[in-house]
């Protein structure tokens, strides 16, 4: 009997003939947590400890794929826990092992995705559009591009909710034009300036906008044409296991159903690969474009920009401080993708080489910003337009890394209560220094040592050695 191997020269893609999309919402149970902040989140809990929950957050919004995210919750966090039963939540981990398995979940939420055809400046109907919540992304790529790009954008967005849930009740979603070559990227930035080609991705405050650039056309190209491929060698699967199903009994069906299984599973592989050589070839690209979709989300919907009478008068926090904003995009930036879900907590590997290596004050590196006045650099300490500007814009950056890291996830300050009133203090004309103060209940040199000494222990896998 004809074997369908599923080699290739380029790993190819598995189509929707893999396993279908899940049930409806309403099928769905989950485990919840009602979180001291006021917020909840529904999915299955993993792992309870004494210090927290491991949980994994679900979303399902229909005719939009499946995102999954795991993070732990401190139990200062949790206010309420509601769990399934011992046989609801077996069913539910399940359904997402199901929907993960042998990138099963991957091809799924990118075959949920609508896409539409839509206009390119200057090329009428040339794009491919998405719509979320947050964001519309418009593509002059391959489908296959627009598809795998929006799965990525939904994920990293479920995570700017997670950690900084929105508050704006009218805000617009940010538009995200992705370009496929320089000259199109070129014409995108226009009155913005060719500065911006040194960066594949910028934030346009003014029009809400995020501007993204590559040469991504040509692997756009090869990974539809891959997908195409196996789209045939899984659909000729089919019609294969549904003849032998027809000639064959018991013993002689089940070698060839192993043999279809097989062939199936080596299809599926090949969509892990190429699922690690979008990855690959785009790392640098989504990194920044990630960490401009922060700058549009924080901006946007979680702390829009308020004048300090407006703070006072309650309506509203008023925006993220500069060094904040800068260190969260930062942690964002190399969020990763694996087993179909986006993980935000651990740190940069390089970064927190660097930051070790400032603190451990390793010859010809360099030093962390004192913390006293990182709490009140503005934006002109990150900008870099001159060589001998550099050296410093990288120290803030770096440093402001460092700190956000370490409030998000050493402290677990970032999303609050006492953190929205924070930005109030500082937005509404306050000392920032007292505000943090505040914030964090220790005095700055105590905090700063803390800080510090946090860096040093903490590990790749976002552990902290004891």
């Amino acid at each position: 009997m004809r074997h369908f191997a599923a080699a290739a020269a380029l790993a190819v893609l598995a189509p929707a003939a893999a396993p279908g999309q899940p049930p409806g919402l309403s099928n769905w149970a989950f485990d919840e947590l009602s979180l001291a902040n006021g917020n909840s989140v529904k999915g299955l809990i993993l792992h309870e400890a004494p210090d927290g929950i491991r949980f994994r957050s679900v979303s399902r919004p229909p005719g939009r794929p499946t995102v999954t995210f795991t993070s732990t919750f401190s139990k200062a966090e949790v206010a309420a826990v509601k769990r399934l039963s011992e046989a609801d939540r077996a069913v539910l981990a399940k359904r997402l092992a199901d929907l993960d398995q042998d990138a099963a979940g991957e091809r799924a939420r990118m075959e949920a995705l609508e896409l539409v055809a839509t206009d390119w400046p200057g090329k009428p109907g040339e794009a491919r559009r998405y719509t979320s919540d947050y964001f519309t992304l418009d593509s002059t790529g391959s489908e296959e591009l627009a598809r795998r790009s929006a799965v990525r954008l939904e994920q990293v967005y479920a995570a700017f909710a997670r950690f900084l849930p929105p508050a704006a009740k009218d805000a617009r979603p940010t538009r995200v034009l992705l370009a496929t070559d320089r000259d199109e990227y070129r014409d995108l930035l226009g009155p913005l300036g060719g500065a911006g080609l040194l960066h594949p991705a910028v934030f346009d405050p003014a029009g809400n906008r995020v501007l993204c650039g590559s040469e991504l056309r040509r692997l756009g190209t090869e990974l539809q044409a891959a997908r195409i491929h196996h789209s045939q060698q899984l659909a000729a699967l089919d019609k294969y296991e549904e003849a032998v199903r027809k000639l064959y009994k018991e013993g002689e069906l089940s070698r060839h159903l192993k043999a279809v299984d097989a062939e199936r599973r080596r299809v599926w592989g090949a969509d892990r690969q190429n699922g690690a050589r979008f990855d690959a070839a785009t790392a640098r690209v989504f990194a920044v474009l990630h960490h401009e979709a922060f700058h549009a989300y924080a901006g946007t919907f979680a702390y829009p920009p308020l004048g300090p009478d407006g703070v006072k008068a309650g309506k509203g926090t008023g925006e993220l401080p500069r060094w904040l904003n800068e260190g969260l995009a930062q942690v964002f930036e190399t969020a990763v993708v694996e087993a179909g879900e986006l993980r935000a907590d651990a740190p940069d590997k390089e970064r927190l080489a660097r930051v070790k290596d400032w603190l451990k004050g390793k010859p010809g590196a360099g030093r962390v910003v004192p913390l006293a006045d990182l709490l009140t650099t503005g934006k002109d300490a990150f900008l870099a337009a001159h060589a001998d500007q550099k050296a410093a814009a990288d120290r803030a950056y770096l440093s402001s890394w460092g700190l956000a890291y370490y409030l998000t996830f050493g402290r677990r300050a970032v999303g609050t209560k006492g953190f929205r009133e924070y930005l109030v203090a500082v937005n509404g004309g306050g000392d920032p220094r007292a505000a943090f103060v505040k914030l964090v209940g220790q005095e700055l040199p105590a905090f700063e040592a803390a800080w510090h000494k946090y860096l040093l222990a903490l590990q790749p896998d976002g552990t902290v050695a004891k």
